[in-house]
């Protein structure tokens, strides 16, 4: 009989050959070793020894080797024959990795997806979300016609109508109170076009800088950093560079859960090419097995251990001296800031033993290549851009910058937040990462759009929500967000949009915040559209429509376009080929990207004008900046004593608004758990199973409990995708002052039985 012990994949052991290739993907490709041998001689077949079932991810890979059928995906099962498939190139909606794949579809229905070794840079892997998280797009729920909320009922109407009622509102809320009045909250999960429009629609028909994406909530200390450090905010090297260095520092992230191929290129750097890897987590992450050093840091203190980390490395000659002397800037007042982190006085701070964290500092200085990984554990604190600047630190001190091997990782959440941010859905930022100050850069535009733009820095997510509650903004335009999901505060934020005079969601569902809109635009899904998605290694890479848009809905793009018509400009959107070129001519750093010659593995901006894309980067125009930073503890409160942490888990994404309506994913985790060490429980006397209410400064909710030896006692752990349990009830106001980012990682929390 068929074995369907697996969730998503049978095993039809009759067709088996015993190659083993499901075998060794799994332990040798994967690290994972979930598949094996079981018994010997005739009766030999593959199953799961030793009860290893439960280390599986689920990835499919084992069913991608498969060559003879084999192993097969229950979603798929029985859909269509392989020979009616008909296939385009794509890639995953899920996190910043941007894995390219292939969608299979008949009879205009996504039956599967498969990976292909010739496409992208994920070399034919993908992970649990993208192969069985694809079928969100035929969900019954999906938004079809066009929304008009009347006596608090949504009425469906014609598109004209809406696009009507809009682009009126728009024009007489701009004439009344002003363009900044307006807001617009772009989309990590909408193309570069899409988003390059949508920033072109607010500047230039509503006249407002008042534009911001998803990356604010997570990487806009990384942006900051970034740029100002190295002049390019994003990723440094390419993901599988990752194996070719010797040291690996991962801080403030899981990649094995959150952006799989990432942590996929750090355990085959170790298991296969000796790398050494430094992790620093409070938490017990897949990686540790792994580790050659583990440093448990205490949640909130990182900044006093890189600081301590660079402190070693100054005090036993292990920094590049070469390189600081050709590129460093600012060295002798870098190294007088770090006269009160010596390692003993920092291991109380921090709750690392100080030999532990001199060892981890030379297994980083002493390599010859190393590189840094990190998350939004470490940027989505009060002090999210010093954190940044103290792993650049570290880069600079051991001159791992601008070789293969080397540099540095953000792991954006979403599947173009990168590309979002390229495009200019930022305040303060033009295209290109251009000041919206900066008059040179503001007529390039102004030239091409022939309008004037605005000057000053607009409003950034968190503080529309505050101009919302005040009164002092009056409509909003949503594009693919969900802010009262994703977004901290979540009672803060129903009361900012509740608040606006008008507001227009444009989206593939009706989620909680269209709920609360007055005009709700229905929009095409990933595999219903074309254009590109930045990855997080600057990768840029081409989606194609493998279905007609659903019902009535559109593509953003059209939408976009309509709606300027309306208001009586354009935005000269003809087709995505046309918004690239567009892009090529005025963005710098897309300069020489041809729509039409993005080759299958795509490009890695910036494109040189032979047509050679840029790996890794190895000019640096300007000298490189140590920055002192400074340490400020986080505070005690003695009516939480508990610290939350919050975080993924590997199989949904972001808030869950498309993974949550899967049927493959729902099916391995529908409901979020509140880990907690078993000490901690038994203070409370809960055990498994059981409930529990959770309260902050900003609010409660209730969640099961789940007992886990993950975290120390004192720490607690739930995932953010779950709206049954919204995790951002409880996330506070505190902000990084320079980059407006929520400090949402760590809340402080008691915990009560129901």
């Amino acid at each position: 009989p068929l074995d369907t012990t697996n969730y998503l994949i049978q095993r039809d052991i009759q067709k088996c050959m015993l190659c083993g290739k499901c075998v060794r993907v799994c332990d040798e490709v994967r690290n994972i070793g979930a598949l094996g041998f079981c018994q010997h001689g005739m009766i030999a077949t593959i199953g799961y020894p030793e009860k290893k079932l439960e280390n599986c991810e689920f990835c499919g890979q084992c069913l991608a080797v498969c060559p003879v059928g084999a192993l097969s995906s229950k979603l798929s099962a029985l859909e269509a024959r392989p020979w009616e498939l008909e296939q385009v190139g794509s890639v995953c909606p899920y996190c910043g990795c941007g894995c390219a794949y292939l969608l299979q579809h008949k009879d205009n229905k996504l039956i599967k997806v498969s990976s292909a070794q010739e496409l992208g840079g994920n070399q034919g892997l993908l992970c649990v979300k993208g192969r069985f998280g694809y079928d969100f797009v035929h969900h019954p729920t999906r938004l079809s016609k066009p929304l008009i909320k009347e006596d608090d009922t949504f009425v469906e109407v014609e598109w004209e109508q809406a696009i009507k009622l809009v682009a009126e509102r728009f024009k007489a809320i701009k004439e009344k109170k002003g363009p900044d009045a307006l807001a617009g909250i772009a989309s990590g999960r909408c193309t570069n076009e899409e988003n390059y429009l949508f920033q072109k629609f607010m500047r230039v028909l509503i006249g407002t800088n008042n534009i911001d994406n998803y990356a604010r909530l997570e990487h806009a200390p990384s942006l900051v950093a970034l740029k100002e450090v190295l002049g390019i905010p994003a990723a440094s090297n390419s993901i599988w560079e990752i194996k070719q260095a010797q040291s690996i520092l991962v801080i403030g992230a899981d990649p094995t859960s959150s952006h799989v191929l990432v942590g996929l290129a750090v355990k085959q750097a170790v298991r296969n090419f000796g790398a050494e890897l430094i992790v620093v987590d409070p938490g017990q992450t897949k990686l540790v097995p792994f580790a050659k050093s583990w440093l448990r840091v205490k949640p909130g203190s990182d900044a006093a251990l890189l600081n301590a980390m660079a402190r070693v490395i100054v005090d036993e000659g292990l920094a590049d001296e070469q390189f600081i002397r050709r590129f460093g800037e600012g060295y002798a007042d870098f190294v007088q800031s770090l006269a009160d982190y010596a390692p003993e006085r920092v291991a109380e701070l921090c709750g690392v033993p100080a030999g532990a964290l001199k060892e981890a500092a030379r297994t980083f200085a002493r390599a010859e290549t190393a590189c840094i990984v990190y998350g939004g554990g470490l940027t989505q604190q009060v002090n999210g851009l010093e954190n940044v600047y103290a792993l650049l630190n570290l880069l600079l001190l051991t001159g791992n910058l601008g070789r293969r091997g080397t540099g540095i990782y953000p792991l954006r959440a979403s599947c173009n937040v990168q590309g979002a941010c390229d495009m200019g859905a930022l305040p303060d930022y033009l295209p290109g990462y251009l000041p919206v100050g900066d008059e040179v850069a503001r007529k390039r535009f102004e030239d091409a759009w022939g309008v004037s733009l605005p000057a000053g820095p607009g409003l950034s997510l968190m503080q529309m929500m505050e101009a919302a509650c005040q009164g002092e903004l009056a409509a909003m335009y949503v594009m693919g967000e969900n802010p009262l999901a994703a977004f901290p505060r979540k009672e803060r934020v129903r009361e900012a949009l509740s608040k606006l005079d008008f507001l227009v969601v444009q989206d593939i569902f009706l989620t909680e915040t269209a709920q609360l809109a007055d005009v709700v635009l229905p929009a095409a899904s990933f595999a219903e559209k074309s254009g590109t998605f930045t990855n997080l290694e600057r990768r840029i890479q081409k989606i194609s429509p493998a279905l007609k848009p659903l019902g009535q809905s559109r593509r953003d793009g059209q939408i976009l376009q309509a709606l300027a018509e309306a208001m009586e400009g354009s935005l000269d959107y003809v087709s995505t080929i046309g918004v690239m070129e567009e892009i090529a001519e005025l963005v710098p750093i897309y300069a020489n990207v041809d729509y039409r010659g993005l080759q299958a593995r795509g490009l890695q901006w910036p494109v040189k004008p032979d047509g050679s894309d840029t790996p890794f980067l190895a000019d640096f125009d300007k000298p490189l900046s140590f920055k002192k930073i400074s340490y400020v503890p986080p505070q005690d409160d003695e009516r939480f004593p508990y610290l939350l942490l919050a975080g993924t888990q590997l199989f949904h994404n972001a808030s869950g608004t498309m993974s949550l309506k899967t049927r493959g994913l729902s099916l391995l985790s529908a409901e979020a758990e509140l880990e907690i060490n078993p000490e901690d429980a038994r203070s409370l006397g809960v055990k498994d199973g059981d409930r529990v209410i959770i309260d902050s400064c900003s609010g409660s909710l209730e969640a099961g409990v789940k007992l886990s030896q993950r975290y120390p006692a004192g720490i607690v752990f739930l995932p953010g995708h779950f709206p049954t349990t919204p995790l951002n009830l409880l996330t506070g106001s505190s902000v990084d002052e320079r980059t407006g980012t929520p400090a949402s990682k760590i809340t402080r929390v008691s915990i009560r039985r129901t």
